[in-house]
């Protein structure tokens, strides 16, 4: 009650971060406390990287500041109402929580790499180094104990003058162990840099090098790891599209969703669909098509996919224990999870979860962003066959008269639409009569039953 107040004081939030706090704090608190035999065994920085993990779509330093924030407001509110001593230990051991998951946040994002100097780095290096007296250089990478060498070298006027570097065709492994002695050696994971002759730098201007170095390699290892990923990302997106493409309407839907597990690399995916007014879900298509069918209900508020509709971003769900209902999770032998929203602009059409059949695996946040890319193309595609329906008779209707009708053969009075539609109820007459003129229809139920007739409802 506590939280929830403090999250409602803090005018200067938007709704949208009120409840990605609340959520936040409510499933940190909920992680913390929930009994579970598994997690008595197992220190509490895992779990804290578990949540992080789980919620790094969610997560940014502005959230974990404000997550803090209200959490020790609710805490001293609570100290202030309690005569339990033990209160006070918890209040104690908050800046403790608050450290560490900092710490692990800030870790997890700044993961090591692989340490490498792709050639796109190689200029920037060589424009450094040029401006002091060397006159050979040589990046010796060892591959299956191959090396890799790449060498530049100027005579010794040109190292007096110190013009740029040329490269040296001429190299190899003998040539490398002549000059390793008189050179200064400086290496970087499976990477030696030999600068000739050492005896030309002064002791400062050797520190200074190497440290120049350090932190170029974290640069460049960045730099090479940054570079990989897109590529690989726009390929997965590559092929995508090409199933995209390929596909002639919505009755080839079962296409893409196999599309989406062999191109992100998962057992299985399943789509379901959501219904904004009524607050719903149905499960559409995926592997056992019965199972997935029985699978629907309401999206309960202050729930895992209560936040994800807000946000639209894909959420990694490492354990569904605290998330998922038991008989969904006993329905397909569920691990871990990705649940992630697909969209058209502003408006959610549905959700696809990605698995691996009852076997846990992680995912970075690389991971969940190729995902939300695919998951824009496909709602993009959904819009396209679904924005504009054009009967035999070309009789078309725009999304919010297809909306209105929908709504309409449902049973729903005008203030009800304009609720869920958030529409006045003037609007909603004017959508009513123009759909009534378009079917030439004289009444409400005769724009229902033309609704069916022509295919528009089903």
């Amino acid at each position: 009650m506590n939280i929830n107040l403090q999250i409602r004081l803090e005018s200067n939030l938007s709704k949208e971060e009120q409840s990605i706090i609340e959520f936040l704090v409510s499933s940190f608190l909920q992680i913390l406390t929930e009994p579970n035999e598994a997690k008595d065994q197992t220190d509490l920085d895992t779990v804290l990287n578990t949540w992080i993990q789980t919620y790094s779509m969610i997560l940014n330093y502005h959230y974990l500041h404000r997550f803090y924030l209200i959490l020790e407001k609710a805490f001293a509110i609570f100290l202030k109402n309690s005569k339990d001593v033990k209160a006070y230990s918890y209040m104690l051991y908050l800046p403790n929580i608050a450290s560490k998951i900092s710490n692990l946040f800030s870790n997890w994002k700044n993961t090591d790499k692989e340490e490498f100097h792709s050639h796109s780095s190689q200029s920037l290096l060589l424009s450094y180094l040029e401006l002091f007296p060397i006159q050979q250089i040589y990046l010796v990478r060892y591959h299956i104990n191959n090396p890799v060498i790449f060498g530049w070298g100027r005579s010794e006027e040109e190292t007096v003058r110190r013009i740029p570097f040329h490269p040296i065709v001429d190299t190899n492994k003998n040539h490398i162990i002549e000059l390793s002695g008189q050179s200064l050696t400086l290496k970087f994971g499976k990477t030696s840099i030999y600068l000739y002759p050492k005896t030309t730098l002064e002791k400062e201007q050797e520190e200074t090098i190497s440290n120049y170095l350090f932190r170029f390699n974290v640069f460049a290892s960045n730099n090479a790891q940054d570079e990989k990923t897109l590529l690989n990302k726009l390929k997965v997106l590559d092929e995508f599209s090409k199933v995209l493409i390929s596909c002639s309407g919505r009755n080839d839907f079962i296409k893409i969703i196999k599309g989406c597990e062999e191109l992100l690399n998962f057992k299985r995916c399943v789509f379901y669909a959501y219904i904004p007014w009524s607050n719903e879900f149905k499960g559409v298509i995926g592997e056992e098509l019965s199972k997935v069918q029985k699978t629907q209900g309401y999206v309960y508020p202050n729930q895992l996919f209560h936040t994800m509709l807000i946000t639209r971003k894909p959420v990694f769900i490492k354990n569904p224990l605290h998330t998922v209902k038991n008989e969904t999770i006993e329905l397909f032998n569920l691990s871990s999870l990705i649940v992630a929203p697909i969209c058209h602009y502003e408006e959610v059409l549905g959700w696809m979860t990605l698995d691996q059949v009852g076997k846990e695996f992680d995912c970075t946040k690389e991971d969940l962003q190729l995902i939300e890319e695919v998951c824009n193309r496909i709602g993009l595609f959904l819009k396209n066959f679904n924005q504009n329906v054009s009967p035999s008779n070309t009789i078309e209707l725009t999304d919010r008269e297809l909306s209105v009708l929908t709504l309409l053969a449902e049973g729903y009075d005008n203030k009800k639409m304009g609720e869920l539609l958030h529409l006045s109820e003037h609007t909603i007459r004017d959508y009513i009569s123009s759909l009534m003129l378009k079917f030439k229809a004289k009444n409400r139920t005769q724009v229902v039953s033309s609704g069916f007739r022509l295919g528009m409802l089903t």
